[in-house]
């Protein structure tokens, strides 16, 4: 949750978040392990939209990205 965020200020630090993430090797006893960070964002409007509303906006955006190959970062706006 970023408070008075614009839009590019978010994608960008979702996609360093993912980037970091996926740069990360998680060694265990059976090998290495990577992993992938996938994130889905959205925004609330002047007219003052819900808390769930923007959640479930967010949400959908995630499951986009999922579906979209994974390790990724998807605003709302572009998954609709």
């Amino acid at each position: 949750m970023l408070k008075r965020a614009l839009p590019e200020m978010v994608e960008s630090t979702a996609e360093r978040i993912r980037m970091a993430f996926a740069a990360r090797a998680i060694e265990t006893e059976t090998g290495r392990l990577r992993c992938t960070v996938s994130a889905g964002f959205a925004f609330g409007s002047n007219e003052g939209t819900s808390f769930d509303k923007v959640l479930s906006a967010a949400d959908k955006a995630l499951y986009a990205a999922k579906r979209g190959g994974r390790n990724r970062v998807l605003d709302f706006r572009r998954c609709a």
